[in-house]
């Protein structure tokens, strides 16, 4: 073996070496942050002056919750559901509507036959808005999309206009999850520096290869091919696991468990377990949060079986004062139709995930029409 092929294996295994450290690294970076000596879910007095550590036993916090019976302080459940994931997606948006409805921001109307799928729904803004509750830019980016055209508006007739406002509404609940300081960029970032070097490597590899063929032709240097096969599988490395999440800051991962707290609650609670003195306010306040959670059909059921106790009871109509819909119990048919409403409306919404606040959005062009995500770039 001479002196070249040494140096050739020698180069090339650190090229891979190299590769693999830098990856490794990444993955331990890309892991959240939690708070040291403070049970899950809680925050501490000072956060700036609080230590921290990643997670372990994987990039985002795993662990028992307790149920947590209310959501949490100041948290709308779109925004719940998008620290829970990290992504804005079709349920999000969904349960944003359905809480501005039952906050007496606009009456919703069901027009034909009950059942998904059937019939429309029409949206009548109110003449006041409601009596100090404050919106989030998210929430007046909504507002102004829906009513855009008048005080009264249908569900088919927002599907064709809705495309570029759903994107401009996502980017705010971006922007909100950094501003609550729960993420420090995107979080749906993909820092694609990494792979990009891996990408340059290609053809660095491929000059490699025609240096190796000439040194074994002229100096019988047969193992220099070790060099371009060092840099070829170090590309592979970076591309493969070079790109990676955006992770939580301890605050972050704080509100996520608070949120998985109150997820489990109304994933587990049951009809008798609910005082009729607070269900007339607590059941229509959670039905937003069970949407953006996955679990509208199991809440709605626990209405009917509440109000069914209530006037077994002879505690009388807990849906009285539920005003800003004509009947709670077709909440599923409006979720199930509002959803739609997103994901056709907005495109690929909920594949919107290649934002790197780089090159706009890898993952979104063509989806919706537009060059990339229509404003990723932030």
């Amino acid at each position: 073996m001479t002196k070249l092929d040494t140096e050739s294996i020698a180069i090339g295994v650190g090229l891979l070496i190299l590769a693999i450290l830098v990856v490794s690294v990444l993955a331990r970076r890309r892991r959240d942050q939690e708070y040291v000596g403070l049970t899950p879910g809680l925050e501490p007095v000072d956060p700036r002056s609080a230590s921290v550590r990643r997670v372990r036993g994987g990039v985002e916090w795993k662990g028992q919750v307790a149920p947590q019976f209310s959501p949490p302080r100041g948290m709308g459940p779109a925004v719940a559901g998008t620290i829970i994931d990290g992504s804005v997606d079709s349920r999000d948006l969904a349960a944003m509507l359905v809480d501005l409805s039952l906050r007496g921001w606009y009456r919703l109307q069901h027009i034909g036959p009950p059942g998904k799928g059937k019939g429309d729904w029409v949206f009548h803004q109110a003449a006041q808005p409601p009596s100090g509750d404050r919106l989030s830019p998210a929430e007046q980016r909504m507002l102004s999309a829906i009513f855009a055209g008048g005080p009264q508006v249908s569900l088919a007739g927002l599907r064709p206009h809705l495309k570029i406002k759903l994107r401009e509404v996502q980017i705010d609940l971006y922007r909100e999850m950094i501003q609550r300081g729960w993420y420090r960029d995107h979080p749906r970032s993909r820092n694609g520096i990494p792979a990009l070097i891996g990408v340059l490597l290609i053809p660095g590899a491929a000059v490699l290869a025609w240096v190796a063929y000439t040194l074994q032709r002229d100096q019988g240097a047969v193992y220099a091919w070790a060099l371009p096969a060092g840099a070829l599988a170090a590309a592979i490395v970076l591309i493969t696991f070079g790109r990676g999440r955006t992770p939580r800051t301890a605050s972050g991962t704080a509100a996520r468990i608070q949120v998985l707290g109150f997820r489990e609650y109304l994933a587990t609670a049951e009809a008798d377990q609910i005082k009729f003195e607070e269900a007339a306010n607590l059941l229509p306040r959670y039905l937003p949060f069970a949407l953006a959670f996955g679990l509208a059909d199991r809440w709605a059921k626990l209405v009917r079986d509440v109000q069914r106790d209530a006037q077994l009871a002879g505690y009388g109509d807990l849906t009285s004062g539920w005003d800003s819909m004509p009947d709670l119990f077709l909440f599923t048919d409006f979720a199930s139709d509002a959803t739609s409403l997103f994901v056709d409306g907005a495109g690929c919404i909920d594949g919107c995930d290649g934002c790197d606040g780089l090159d706009g959005c890898d993952g979104c062009d063509g989806c919706d029409g537009l060059d990339g995500c229509g404003g990723c770039d932030w």
